[in-house]
């Protein structure tokens, strides 16, 4: 159950975040922080009360995610690493330049529409209670709150 809710744990840092985001910017370790154990998966099941079959679910939805989202960045890693390359040149190839932000932008583009659907499918796996406590944890802001609970 701890690695399922890990990955979900992860899924939504990744899947739902930017790529700099860290999870609990204020308790540290795991997903980015200043070196304390950080998100627990037993917030995760707690907050969203998971039971056994829709953590389940969760799993292979995230397994199916993680797969076509590791090869969409490894696209737009190369691409911008291309791009830095090119900026970097003495004589830059300003078409080039072009060609290359117009292709990240439209990973970026991709990596968004898998997000969504990533997180629709997600959501019809859950409850109303359990969409609006994704929803208040999705929202969180970093230095605001962690883990996205909302601080009192």
């Amino acid at each position: 159950m701890k690695k399922t809710m890990m990955v979900i744990t992860a899924s939504l840092l990744l899947g739902f975040g930017s790529a700099t985001a860290t999870a609990c910017p204020n308790s540290g370790g795991g997903f980015g922080g200043r070196g304390g154990r950080g998100c627990t998966a037993g917030m995760m099941e707690e907050r969203l009360g998971l039971n056994d079959k829709q953590s389940e679910q969760v799993e292979e939805l995230q397994a199916n995610h993680f797969k076509k989202v590791s090869s969409e960045r490894r696209k737009l890693a190369t691409l911008e690493k291309e791009l830095q390359a090119e900026s970097l040149k003495a004589k830059q190839d300003k078409k080039k330049i072009d060609q290359l932000s117009e292709k990240i932008g439209k990973q970026h583009a991709a990596l968004a529409r898998l997000r969504s659907t990533h997180m629709a499918e997600v959501a019809a796996i859950l409850t109303p209670a359990q969409r609006d406590s994704m929803r208040t944890m999705m929202d969180f802001r970093p230095g605001r709150n962690s883990c996205g609970m909302m601080q009192k």
